[in-house]
């Protein structure tokens, strides 16, 4: 893994009028095809009402990142500011003025395995009136590898109404879920195409406006026997996909929804992996999930792990409960900040029955109480972030010899 850094130093003026954005370009070069293992931003920004500010990345593909939405307030200023994803603390608690190093709003983790090379691009969006300031520079740390192909496919067909960047983003999960889930499957017949080893059909289609119907997502075929999906689908209501581009949730309802098609509570039923479901308090019995919700929580003896109690019905009984679990990737709820991939989902995973890396977890530690109440769990107002519901899509298993 190498790491670079790249900067822009010319300042650009924030105008002290209506409400506008600035932008600055960095061009990375140089790094022969590499892909993105980690990178952290840098920002010096002079304004006389931070609070008006959100300050986002995006990458050459597109995928945005929102840094920091309306912190501070008069005066404060962003000085030499560093947005890193392991920083200790978090921009939403920092007190201004904002110097040294803070986990910021967005994910950085989500631009893992995008490609390093090309124009990033660093957005200042003043939103209000007045008051105004300059984006004296900022630079780009990034560590890169050299992208390696993986063991288990998974191809992406998009089938329109999708920009580039949104189809950047679902590239970024499936290569994400790829460096998790690390054998290839069975070969499998559908509709007389062989698919290796899954094949997501991804679209965006009007359906009702922003905050109503999400979309559908999950698997629509399944192989013989072991369940595990050799088709599916994503279909995004096309209002609520620019939102969610907008507010930078895009990439993490991505990568959750493609969890889902993967299996992730949607093949539990045939699995046997679920008990109490449609009770106060339904459990995961997978035997690798149990043993990591052991470690989770300091304890000798396992026991089966909480799955969500509350929501919709795409919600309840297929998740994690938010209770429990707070901003693991698959809980019920999307939270602010990073989601991550824990040992736990991994484990899930393996009680499926692909094979996987434990290595590729994200960090996590079960929240505490206060934590909890700090993220606002037992607040939801809907899942996905309120972009809306999910619907799940019939499943068909197919027939034994549709083994190749």
């Amino acid at each position: 893994m190498a790491r670079q850094t790249f900067a822009n130093e010319t300042p650009v003026a924030i105008d002290a009028g209506p409400p506008s954005t600035v932008t600055s370009s960095i061009e990375v070069a140089g790094l022969d095809g590499a892909t993105v293992d980690d990178v952290a931003v840098v920002v010096d920004v002079e304004h006389t009402w931070d609070g008006d500010l959100t300050l986002s990345v995006i990458d050459p593909g597109g995928v945005r990142v929102v840094l920091a939405d309306r912190r501070g307030g008069r005066n404060d200023h962003f000085r030499q500011t560093r947005f890193d994803a392991a920083a200790p603390a978090s921009i939403l608690n920092a007190d201004p003025p904002f110097q040294g190093a803070f986990r910021p709003e967005g994910d950085l983790g989500m631009l893992r395995n995008a490609p390093a090379e090309g124009t990033w691009t660093l957005e200042v969006r003043d939103r209000a009136f007045q008051d105004g300031g300059t984006l004296r520079s900022w630079s780009l740390d990034i560590a890169t590898s050299a992208p390696a192909a993986p063991a288990f496919e998974i191809d992406v067909r998009f089938r329109g109404g999708l920009t580039a960047a949104q189809q950047a983003t679902f590239a970024l999960a499936a290569a994400r879920w790829s460096q998790i889930i690390v054998s290839d499957l069975p070969d499998v017949q559908v509709g007389g195409e062989t698919v290796d080893d899954v094949v997501i059909e991804a679209e965006g289609v009007p359906i009702d406006g922003p905050g109503r119907t999400l979309g559908q997502a999950g698997p629509t075929r399944l192989r013989p026997g072991t369940f595990l999906p050799a088709w599916g689908v994503m279909s995004f209501d096309t209002a609520d996909l620019a939102q969610m581009e907008d507010d930078g949730s895009l990439a993490r309802v991505i990568m959750h929804e493609m969890g889902h098609v993967l299996g992730f509570g949607t093949i539990w039923g045939h699995l046997g992996l679920r008990q109490g479901a449609g009770t106060v308090n339904p459990r995961f019995t997978g035997a690798n999930a149990m043993r990591e919700f052991a470690a989770l929580r300091e304890a000798t003896a396992a026991e089966a792990v909480p799955l969500a109690n509350v929501g919709g019905p795409g919600t309840i009984d297929s998740h994690w409960r938010e209770a429990v679990f707070g901003n693991e990737l698959m809980t019920g709820f999307l939270d602010t900040g990073v989601n991550p991939i824990s040992r736990l989902t991994i484990g899930a995973l393996e009680d499926m029955g692909y094979d996987v890396d434990y290595g590729a977890a994200d960090p996590y530690t079960l929240p505490s109480s206060l934590m909890l109440a700090i993220m606002g769990v037992g607040a939801e107002h809907a899942d996905h972030g309120g972009h809306g519901i999910i619907l799940v899509p019939d499943q068909v298993v197919l027939p034994p010899e549709a083994l190749v």
